[in-house]
């Protein structure tokens, strides 16, 4: 009997094909991922081809994460209607034809245009991912053993962009980040199309558009504000007038989803102090640990005077800490309440942030071991946690939204944090190459020529040899020296600020956990 009932049992495995869906849904999540951070060890190459600015290499990672964050719930809302087997696949095909365009791209702009196109196929990946996996799993041990993978897979990726991205700058030249999604996006696609089980569908559902594109205003008048801020001065009217436009947008989209007939966002979650203790751990860990390794790796190749690959792998502790973390965590999950996994690994997180902070002149890179460590850890078991988390707050059918609202948080935090930290890292170090200029002889020569105080403010360190005038050659050491300084006090305050966002996030969850007992203190 037992044997008879088991046949049909492996039937129903085998038509949900649980290993594929999880192979390309990894695939895929890696390539998104690795694609937010990779651009990290190619922006000093992409600024040497095209002579971008600071603000213009900041929008190569923003634009990518805005369109991401904005488009995620409405994508999920459409395979929820629609299939989510139709979305992923549509999204594997804009992912990989912007990936080509990218490559081929010829000035800056065209750059970050692309990169917003390329995030709107990432949202599509990104949104149908864990819903996928909740369908292909559909019992709860399995279920947070696929999770737990999936995780693993995210942490690495995020953190190992650097790492990949500087192997292939180093040997192929920074178009080759791009060029390499090709090959994968077009034989996951070509798998997914022909192998790939479709799951039922919420037909009822309708699109939220304007609460969508409420929300993409919203993010991007607040990283352009964030972003120029510090050039064109924090109380100028173009900065007080983009906040504003931020603010108002996030206001009227609160206001729109209170009222639409079909709402992006379930404001009943949002009602919940255990969701909104999830949320502000997903913008947090992203805005912190995760923004702040750009500008880790910026210090490291202009200070240290790395090469992108050497970069990248001086970080690797970061990710091999997050792949250990992850699938431990995973398991425990199901014996440890995400009421109180998710405030620990918050703040394991925000301690390592605190021990990458006093990076000194003479320092080397081992400085940042145990932070990196220690944070790695903290990112790697957050992320299993996180996913296990977003499905508690609403219903199987309702999966695609639930996942696609934690997904858009965090990278609303991801672009948030580049934008924030960017903006007190070239602040701080532009008044401290200032400060330093002010000491020495024809110093207002020296800021006014080839953009040293820019260079400075961007972290060149010992590379600013090549915005020295050739009439100052002989201060060149000194000048180098002042860029050194620059970036160290600058990566300092970004990685405060991030600290203490942190420690604050980590205060606010618990607290909010504890109002939400009954959903978040159970196992």
């Amino acid at each position: 009997m037992s044997a008879a009932i088991d046949v049909p049992h492996r039937e129903q495995v085998s038509a949900r094909r649980p290993g594929l869906v999880l192979s390309l849904v990894c695939i895929a999540v890696f390539m998104l991922m690795l694609d937010s951070t990779v651009v990290t060890a190619a922006l000093a190459d992409i600024r040497a081809d095209f002579g971008s600015s600071l603000d213009g290499l900041q929008w190569a990672i923003d634009a990518y994460a805005i369109p991401l964050a904005g488009t995620l719930l409405t994508f999920a809302t459409l395979g929820d209607r629609f299939g989510r087997k139709r979305v992923f696949v549509i999204g594997m095909a804009i992912f990989t034809t912007s990936s080509l365009a990218l490559s081929l791209s010829g000035s800056v702009l065209e750059l970050n245009l692309l990169r917003a196109v390329q995030g709107v196929g990432a949202a599509m990946l990104f949104a149908t991912a864990l819903p996928l996996l909740a369908v292909a799993f559909p019992e709860a041990g399995p279920r947070a053993k696929a999770i737990g993978v999936y995780g693993a897979v995210m942490a690495a990726a995020g953190v190992a962009g650097p790492v990949l991205g500087g192997a292939l700058v180093t040997e192929f030249g920074w178009r080759s980040i791009f060029t390499v999604n090709v090959p994968i996006g077009v034989a996951v696609a070509a798998i997914a199309v022909s192998r790939m089980p479709e799951a039922a569908r919420a037909a009822g559902r309708q699109i939220d558009w304007i609460g969508s594109m409420l929300l993409i205003g919203a993010l991007t008048a607040g990283v352009f504000a964030l972003t120029r801020g510090d050039a064109l001065g924090w109380s100028s009217v173009t900065v007080v007038a983009l906040a504003g436009i931020s603010i108002a947008g996030l206001v009227m989209f609160a206001w729109w989803e209170i009222r639409a007939p079909h709402p992006l966002l379930n404001l009943s979650m949002v009602r919940m102090p255990g969701f909104a203790g999830t949320a502000i751990v997903s913008v947090a860990y992203m805005g912190t640990l995760m923004a702040a390794s750009n500008y880790l790796a910026v210090f490291m190749i202009g200070v240290f005077g790395l090469s992108p690959l050497q970069m990248g792998l001086r970080l690797l502790p970061i990710s091999l800490a997050a792949l250990v973390a992850a699938p431990t965590t995973a398991a425990l999950a199901k014996r440890v309440p995400i009421g109180v996994s998710l405030p620990v690994t918050m703040g394991v997180v925000t301690l390592g942030m605190w021990l990458l902070r006093g990076v000194e002149i003479t320092s080397s890179w081992t400085h940042f071991i145990p932070g990196m460590i220690l944070g790695g850890l903290g990112l790697g078991a957050i992320t299993a946690v996180a996913q296990a988390a977003s499905l508690t707050f609403a219903p199987a059918e309702e999966a695609g939204m639930t996942s696609a609202t934690f997904a858009t948080l965090r990278q609303v935090g991801m672009a948030m944090g580049v934008a924030g930290l960017g903006a007190l890292f070239s602040s701080t170090a532009r008044d401290t190459a200032q400060a330093g200029l002010d000491t020495l002889p024809g110093s207002q020569s020296i800021g006014a020529s080839q953009g040293f105080l820019d260079a400075a403010a961007a972290g060149a360190g010992q590379q600013l040899s090549e915005a020295v005038p050739h009439e100052f050659a002989p201060l060149a050491p000194t000048l180098a020296d002042i860029a050194s300084r620059s970036a160290v006090d600058g990566l300092d305050a970004a990685l405060t600020l991030g600290t203490v966002i942190g420690g604050a996030a980590t205060l606010l969850a618990a607290a909010a956990f504890v109002l939400d007992t009954r959903r978040v203190l159970r196992v």
